[in-house]
């Protein structure tokens, strides 16, 4: 049976909101537990809360210092790695927030799809809202190419199944991208998809239902300078320099009329992570 290892990055007092995202112990499911550690916790309830996460066999807590979601992540995928029984065994992983809840049947049914399709190399999959249970975003009914995405879709990180082999053809968090970076703090998802599609590998979005979530992420707060740099840094990235410029007035106008804002400042911004990027 291929054991599916849940990810779960956390930070600092965040370590107290794990223990809701597991699940009853079940057949080949383990969890790696990644903590970013700003200061050493002191916290007598973080205390109590790692004695539980540390009291299952299912689970393995390993501390990172410092900040950066990118980083956490491929701290976790590097861990769940290790913990293979050979560096070439099959596996696959789920990226998880500590604030999420898994589905019923989530598991069985990642695992029946990765085995219908031997060539899958990652699948994006459903996320419903923690506050009312209703589809953060439109999803296809269908299992469709993420190459034949919708405009209008776009990934996040808790939506992520991939099989471990994709690790040994170099897809990492781009750590200059997300939560915690240096200059920006989005987009990584795009771009670990962008490398992904450079290599070769097949992303799907598939029809199953994996979590309930917070809606509210970093990307959702579009005149914030930096992820509007993180924005203009994707386009960057994934574009070539006429397309990524030509993308960025688009979405500083679209966003300066709806707001009714100055596009001008907006462009600013986008433009000043396309620079960042290509340099």
């Amino acid at each position: 049976m291929t054991p599916i290892y849940v990810l779960i990055s956390t930070i600092d007092a965040g370590i107290l909101k794990v223990g809701q995202v597991l699940r009853q112990q079940a057949e080949a499911v383990y969890y790696v537990v990644s903590w970013q550690q700003t200061a050493s916790p002191t916290d007598e309830a973080i205390q109590q809360a790692v004695i539980e996460l540390e009291k299952r066999d299912d689970l393995t807590l390993t501390i990172i210092q410092g900040r950066g979601l990118s980083r956490n992540r491929n701290h976790a995928i590097s861990t769940a790695i290790s913990l293979l029984p050979s560096p070439t065994a099959d596996a696959i992983m789920v990226i998880a927030d500590d604030d999420e809840r898994i589905c019923d049947g989530a598991f069985e049914a990642i695992r029946e799809l990765y085995s219908r399709y031997e060539r899958l190399d990652m699948a994006l999959l459903r996320g419903y809202s923690i506050d009312d249970n209703h589809p953060i975003k439109p999803y296809p009914p269908q299992l469709i190419s993420y190459r034949s995405r919708p405009r209008s879709y776009y990934p996040s990180s808790w939506e992520m199944t991939f099989r471990s082999r994709i690790w040994h053809c170099g897809i990492r968090f781009d750590e200059r991208f997300g939560l915690g970076a240096e200059h920006l703090c989005a987009g990584e998802e795009d771009i670990f998809l962008e490398d992904m599609m450079r290599k070769g590998l097949n992303a799907f979005i598939a029809p199953i239902d994996l979590c309930q979530t917070n809606p509210q992420t970093t990307g959702t707060q579009q005149l914030n300078p930096k992820v509007l740099r993180s924005k203009g840094a994707t386009y960057g990235y994934c574009l070539n320099l006429p397309l990524a410029w030509l993308r960025a007035a688009r979405e500083a106008l679209s966003l300066g009329v709806r707001n009714k804002v100055n596009p001008f400042k907006l462009f600013h911004h986008l433009l000043q992570g396309i620079i960042y990027i290509r340099q």
